[in-house]
């Protein structure tokens, strides 16, 4: 008789196993197995098959993606497939400078230079520029300005190799924190030259020549970098005695976000070879530190070799458009991108890609258009990709949760497992993305499971949008939530209008340019129209009732033709003529001293809480932090359905919202990561 548990891998089994075989046997028929030596045997044998049985396991499990555990066989896999995990990346600020420049007989140099590495001090860092910089002196003030110097954090270092073709040379970057999109590798004739040829980094074999100065890179083992040259058929071979120099930046990734106190270290020398310290500086600082990542986990690179693998370095699908968009610009947080085919009505030859950047700001032109070159070298035939904004709609939610008085927690422990309990289910649903769906009753859910003393969760759910108007001109702007809005009063439809219903949605405050003296709202009349109006006292004075029109079934929103010059507390003090102090009535002066970045929030009224889906494609639904009010059972819970209590001007500035991690979800016709 054999053996017959083939698959026990407990060192238990595999011994109650052995025994069970050896009983079978006419010469162990009656052994005490426990009282004897050879107990002993037997755990020897049940050890070893232990040991063999978990390491041809874990070798199995190691050697393909999906199972394998061990970063190193990880990357050894996705190295396979052409995917080099994105390395840790230093933090970066914008700051600008000036010096004032000393004069020599009687003249100040025709230029300085601002001498790379570090040249600032900043929340216990170091921050670099990784090149000498150098501006023009004004020949008659002294000054010379640097506008937005990019500085980034960490320590420039530089090592280098002596090539030897009679070994097996392996050319590995020593440092395991070092963010590669810094290096700078140099070849050299010898070690006595002074001269050197600047190679490129490439991903693919693509348009090479075998004299082409390029090299790739691969991560290696203990996350440490490794490079290799051509073989003289695919890039340029290196020659014995050439020395190889590498200089990169070793930084400590997103723990240096978030500095905005900065000390001028750097140094600075003039063309008449004069020197200046940070007592001739005057610095101003643009942007405060971010952008800094930790090296690539194991799960991205899991998730992402395959896909970047399929994408074959040419765009096709949508799903190699996402791709390879979060290759060509290192700010996307998350990409979507879809077919203009799938638009109502349909767009023929083009594909959107919107992207949401990692510090939530909007991109301006001159990145788009930078963006879709770089897709265009992927794109076959004539397909055009276009780089858009992401269409932001907020929810908000009021939470009211009554507790048990007599179960233990007290309101301020509730609220605060409740908040956890919300920021949780963010995280498990990734909402605030791309297609993304709010469900209610999951919501509801993970805050009835946040303490055993809840007894009952009730929801005020509003949705929020912005209007985003060009300062003075006449333009109607329309925004939509993508669903169905609230019926405040079923009973009159079909009516004339004539006795309007509870507005279900209602603006933030704005100026305009024939009443730039008042401030004004507007809402809906439950018929399809928009009204504005300013506030006397109680009263509401309606100045348009057709400024506007509302499609209920959609939930979009046209509102103009109508010149904005101000919002909420973005309002023109100066450039205005305000004829009559109580309407608000005048004319625009002067454009040139209006504001600009105007946004107005609207808030809605949504038909069906209970699921909001994104709108389009590239709709991404933020969750606002929500109001959480905890009271004993009992308490009556204020109404579901918030009419006569929108508050849209409490979301002037845009609100606050929970963060989550990085969706990665596909379908046919459209993709996001």
């Amino acid at each position: 008789m054999q053996p017959n548990n083939l698959t026990a891998l407990d060192f238990g089994d595999i011994k109650a196993s052995i025994k069970s075989y050896l009983r079978t046997r006419p010469e162990f028929t009656d052994y005490d197995f426990e009282g004897a030596a050879l107990s002993y045997l037997i755990d020897t044998l049940a050890y070893n098959t232990y040991y063999t049985s978990f390491n041809a396991n874990m070798a199995m499990n190691e050697a393909f993606l999906p199972s394998a555990t061990v970063r190193d066989n990880v990357v050894n896999i996705a190295k396979l497939l052409n995917y080099v995990p994105t390395s840790i990346v230093a933090s970066r600020a914008t700051v600008s400078f000036t010096i004032q420049c000393q004069q020599t007989s009687d003249a100040f140099p025709s230029t300085v230079t601002l001498k790379k590495g570090s040249i600032l001090q900043g929340g216990s860092y170091m921050w670099n520029i990784m090149a000498d910089t150098t501006q023009s002196v004004d020949p008659t003030t002294g000054v010379a300005t640097f506008s937005n110097i990019v500085v980034k954090q960490g320590t420039i270092l530089n090592f280098s190799y002596t090539v030897n073709t009679f070994a097996s040379q392996i050319y590995k970057i020593p440092s395991e924190n070092c963010d590669i999109s810094t290096l700078s590798v140099q070849v050299r004739a010898s070690e006595t030259s002074t001269t050197s040829d600047l190679y490129n980094r490439v991903d693919t074999i693509s348009n090479l020549s075998a004299t082409s100065r390029v090299f790739f890179i691969h991560e290696g083992e203990d996350m440490r970098y490794e490079i290799k040259f051509g073989d003289d058929s695919i890039g340029r071979a290196l020659s014995d005695g050439e020395v190889v120099t590498l200089e990169y930046l070793v930084t400590d990734g997103e723990v240096a976000n978030d500095v905005n106190i900065f000390n001028f270290i750097g140094r600075l020398e003039d063309s008449l070879g004069r020197t200046y310290t940070g007592s001739h500086v005057t610095m101003t600082l643009d942007e405060k530190s971010g952008y800094g990542e930790n090296a690539e986990s194991i799960e991205s690179i899991k998730y992402n070799a395959p896909r970047y693998y399929s994408s074959q370095y040419r765009a096709v699908t949508a799903q190699d458009y996402a791709i390879i968009t979060k290759k060509v610009y290192d700010n996307a947080h998350s990409v979507v991108a879809y077919g203009g085919d799938s638009l109502n009505p349909p767009i023929y030859g083009k594909v959107y890609i919107a992207i949401k950047t990692k510090t939530g700001s909007l991109l301006n032109d001159q990145t788009k258009k930078s963006i879709a070159a770089d897709l265009r070298g992927y794109a076959m035939a004539s397909i055009d990709p276009v780089v858009i904004d992401p269409e932001n709609v907020y929810i908000y939610p009021k939470v009211f949760v009554q507790y048990d008085t007599g179960c233990g927690s007290d309101t301020s422990t509730i609220k605060t497992n409740v908040s956890q309990a919300i920021e949780d289910w963010a995280t498990q649903t990734e909402i605030n993305n791309f297609n993304s769906t709010f469900r209610s009753s999951q919501f509801e859910k993970a805050i009835t499971l946040a303490d055993k003393c809840v007894s009952d969760v009730s929801l005020q759910t509003t949705i929020l949008r912005y209007i985003r108007p060009t300062t003075n001109q006449t333009n109607t702007y329309t925004i939509s939530t993508g669903s169905a809005l609230y019926n405040s009063a079923p009973s009159k439809d079909g009516g004339d209008g004539s006795n309007p219903k509870e507005p279900i949605l209602l603006s933030g405050s704005f100026r305009t340019a024939d009443r730039p003296g008042v401030d004004q709202q507007f809402e809906d009349d439950g018929y399809g129209n928009l009204r504005t109006y300013y506030n006397t006292g109680t009263r509401k004075i309606y100045t348009n009732n057709a400024a506007g029109t509302c499609n209920y079934d959609t939930g979009e929103i046209a509102f103009g033709p109508v010149s904005i010059i101000g919002a909420g507390a973005n309002i023109a003090t100066a450039g205005i003529n305000v004829t009559n102090n109580t309407t608000g009535a005048g004319s625009v002066t002067d454009s040139t001293l209006l504001p600009i970045d105007l946004q107005i929030p609207v808030q809605f009224i949504p038909a069906n809480s209970n699921s909001i889906p994104a709108s389009t494609p590239g709709t991404i639904i933020n969750i606002v932090l929500p109001e959480i009010t905890v009271a004993p059972v009992g308490t009556a819970p204020p109404p579901t359905i918030p009419l006569n209590s929108l508050t849209p001007r409490v979301f002037d500035q845009t609100p606050s919202t929970i963060e989550v991690s990085t969706t990665s979800t596909t379908n046919l016709t459209t993709a996001s990561y």
